[in-house]
């Protein structure tokens, strides 16, 4: 939508073609379509020759026209050119504004093939995530998309904190090099302590590097992918179950990890306890304890403590209820 000032100057250049036209046929004494003819040539600077044997008066008249339009022409360019900075301002600045209402969302550096999965499945799960992204063909994608993003260079630290990252939960690193990987971990780990990076490793040995930046996972997609197929090799249906789950289908099932806080209704409570079948009807299929220790299908009177992970697997609506319980109150 142009503004008004460039509509203004808009109609400024049709009233030049309307005098300059009108000034032909008055010092030149030719027709209306004559007349038009030689302003649009004039204006549009082709260089075509004069349609009538033109007088002096007639000559200064085309250089008046002349003048007159190439210096509207630029001003209505540089114009439209403002316009469009203002316009990339106002679309960072509401973006920015929508960001700041995030709370525990995700943020997604890189939206290359990978990138663009993760965010189909973070949009399938209706997660609330923010994507960092500075190549301008992506970032006219992702705004078609109306998918929140935050336009820059996910390795410096006033992106990282425009995306939300005091508020965050956790960070998906997927941009085009390790070496860029690994300064986002640093960066990101340099501003907040308890934030769960993930990001990915295309070469082995940069796992170690990145893991000792702080990165709580690294994943290299090669053999990521390479294990996947070998597991569907050898044991199809519980691969075939595992992504039933996981990717939800037409089943209103999740596969989720709770985490217990200190506070909590459920911290110092056994599944017997709280009757989590009765209750909840989930099935909490391994508790993983802070120090790292994990047990699967765990004892039903073993008592949760503060920073204790469960793997459970029920509907939606049940996990969601579950989790209230073992959010600290506030």
């Amino acid at each position: 939508m142009l503004d008004t000032r460039i509509q203004h100057l808009i109609l400024s250049m049709l009233g030049i073609i309307l005098l300059g036209t009108a000034g032909y046929v008055v010092i030149e004494d030719v027709g209306w379509f004559d007349a038009f003819y030689m302003t649009s040539i004039t204006l549009a600077t082709v260089g075509f020759e004069e349609v009538w044997n033109m007088s002096d008066l007639g000559h200064l008249w085309t250089i008046i026209i002349m003048f007159s339009g190439i210096g509207l022409f630029f001003i209505i360019a540089g114009h439209i050119a403002a316009q469009a900075v203002d316009l990339k301002r106002y679309r960072r600045f509401r973006m920015a504004k929508r960001v700041k209402r995030l709370e525990e969302h995700y943020i997604l550096c890189g939206y290359g093939r990978m990138g663009q999965a993760i965010a189909k499945e973070l949009l399938a799960a209706n997660k609330s995530f923010v994507v960092i992204e500075k190549d301008t063909s992506k970032v006219e994608d992702l705004l078609h998309q109306d998918v929140l993003l935050i336009e820059g260079d996910a390795t410096q630290d006033e992106i990282l904190i425009e995306a939300g990252i005091q508020n965050a939960t956790t960070l998906i690193g997927v941009l085009k090099d390790d070496q860029d990987n690994l300064f986002l971990t640093l960066s990101a780990r340099s501003l907040k302590s308890d934030l769960l990076i993930l990001t990915r490793a295309t070469v082995p040995s940069s796992i170690p590097k990145m893991q000792r930046a702080g990165a709580d996972k690294v994943i290299n997609p090669y053999e990521a992918a390479g294990t996947k197929l070998a597991r569907q090799a050898m044991a199809p249906g519980v691969v075939d179950f595992i992504e039933l789950i996981m990717n939800r289908g037409n089943l209103d099932l999740a596969l989720e990890t709770v985490v217990i806080e200190a506070g909590s209704g459920a911290e110092g409570q056994s599944m017997v306890d709280l009757e989590i079948r009765k209750n909840y009807n989930i099935i909490i299929t391994a508790v993983e304890e802070r120090t790292g220790e994990a047990s699967f299908n765990p004892d039903p009177n073993y008592k949760f403590k503060a920073s204790d992970k469960l793997i459970a697997l029920g509907t939606v609506d049940n996990l969601v209820v579950f989790e209230k319980l073992c959010k600290a109150f506030i």
